[in-house]
């Protein structure tokens, strides 16, 4: 039995038809039964030692402790547990068992599971019904295990990256990471400047805060205005899937309106706007990507090339020609790392025909600029961090939301400390596996 509940402990004695079943909490279970005892060495409370029989059986206790489910039923396992009395100091106490620790009903077995299976995107509840626990316990074990993995507030590596993410009723938590190895360092409750200010100066000295050499980010203007006060020798890098996200933004936006111009009663204007709302992939692809060779059928167009068709819907405004010229100038210049063609870009003359949201954009961009340099300079971006955020929104979305922040970033902080522990050890088992066969 010992071998079938993978139990080391020499001490726990298991009998034969040790195992029956009963009802506990409503349910059917399976109870195995089996006895606790040894000759103790000392006492535990004045650490006599046991000579001559100073310390005596006393007594039993039994403990039902939760087990791994074994089989289909919730499984216990009642262990009936040698109690001792010390004629030295008049104390009692009870055996022990490395299964579980000292006044706890929890074996240490599915305190592992649940954090083995912690690592996964899985809900409290869902890990509380496998597990045999309530949900309160899920969360207190993840709770007391994160406290290893606390942030260490004595240093700050060289390049950072800042974001945020939604949690709750709409409030935005702030996080931020090591660039290089994607570690996360801390994620706080919000993403004001007082809050993100108060954090780094309380926890950081200006030493270790003058030691950041880049500061990922995307274009928020909060956190372009603090970080050279924090940071005075950071470079401040805008994360350039941003700068092709606001004007990409900016180039549907202007074929909406065009499409929404074209929504009328007349028959050839139904066609474009039918055209431009299904074929909008291509007006935002990349120029240098669009075929010019290969011939294939469209549907509204027949049998033409790609780049015929995207020349061809450019040609029904005006206004819309003007955005994606600009927007694929824009591309050009992020793609080949240019700074001076984007800077030559952003200075020229705006076509009249421009739409009011491409300005937007390049107004945003210029404001920006001394910052996005620095994007051709540095090979960072927010890539691991934006991947963060994406994992962190799948934890948010199978647990139905949290209403605890701090439940909320413990379970986070885990499972992100966990994941790369257990796909190591998987990668163990596989070559063990392999050099076997």
């Amino acid at each position: 039995m010992q071998n079938v509940l993978d139990i080391q402990d020499k001490n726990m004695i298991f009998e034969d038809n040790c195992v029956s079943y009963g009802i506990h909490k409503q349910k059917k279970c399976k109870f195995i039964d089996c006895t606790l005892t040894y000759i103790p060495t000392e006492c535990k409370k004045c650490q006599e030692p046991n000579k001559d029989f100073s310390i005596y059986k006393n007594g039993t206790q039994t403990s039902r402790i939760t087990f791994p489910i074994s089989g289909i039923y919730p499984t216990y396992l009642r262990v009936k547990k040698q109690r001792f009395k010390c004629t030295s100091c008049e104390a009692t106490f009870t055996a022990e068992t490395p299964i579980v620790k000292e006044a706890c009903f929890i074996s240490n077995f599915i305190k592992a599971e649940i954090l083995a299976k912690s690592a996964d995107a899985r809900s409290i509840k869902s890990l509380a019904e496998e597990t045999n626990v309530s949900s309160t316990t899920i969360q207190r074990i993840i709770n007391e295990q994160v406290k290893y993995y606390r942030p260490y507030y004595h240093s700050l590596p060289e390049n950072l990256s800042f974001d945020e993410f939604k949690y709750g009723n709409g409030q935005m938590a702030f996080e931020y990471i090591d660039v290089v190895t994607g570690t996360i360092l801390d994620i706080l409750e919000s993403k004001d400047t007082r809050t993100i200010k108060d954090h780094f100066c309380s926890r950081y000295s200006q030493n270790q805060r003058n030691q950041v050499k880049t500061i990922t980010t995307d274009m928020n203007a909060s956190y372009v205005s603090f970080i050279p006060e924090l940071f005075p020798n950071a470079d401040i890098i805008i994360d350039r899937f941003h700068i092709v996200q606001l004007v990409n933004r900016a180039m549907n936006k202007t074929r909406v309106k065009v499409m929404n111009r074209l929504r009328t009663s007349n028959g050839e204007d139904q066609k474009k706007y039918r055209r431009l709302k299904r074929f909008w992939k291509k007006l935002l692809k990349k120029e240098s990507e669009l075929s010019y060779t290969s011939y294939q059928y469209f549907p509204m167009f027949g049998q033409r090339l790609e780049s015929a068709i995207v020349s061809e819907m450019l040609a029904y405004d005006p206004e819309l020609k003007a955005a994606y010229t600009m927007y694929q100038a824009i591309l050009k210049a992020v793609e080949h790392n240019d700074s001076k063609q984007l800077r030559t870009v952003l200075d020229q003359p705006a076509s009249p025909e421009l739409s009011g949201y491409m300005k937007t954009s390049l107004k945003t961009l210029r404001a920006h600029f001394p910052h996005i340099q620095n994007t051709f300079y540095y090979p960072y971006n927010n890539g691991k961090i934006e991947g963060i955020n994406n994992k962190i929104k799948v934890l948010n979305r199978v647990a139905y939301g949290y209403g605890n922040f701090i439940h909320y970033k413990n379970r986070i902080i885990l499972h992100f400390n966990l994941k790369p522990i257990r796909n190591k050890i998987k990668m163990i088992e596989k070559e063990r596996e392999h050099t076997a066969a």
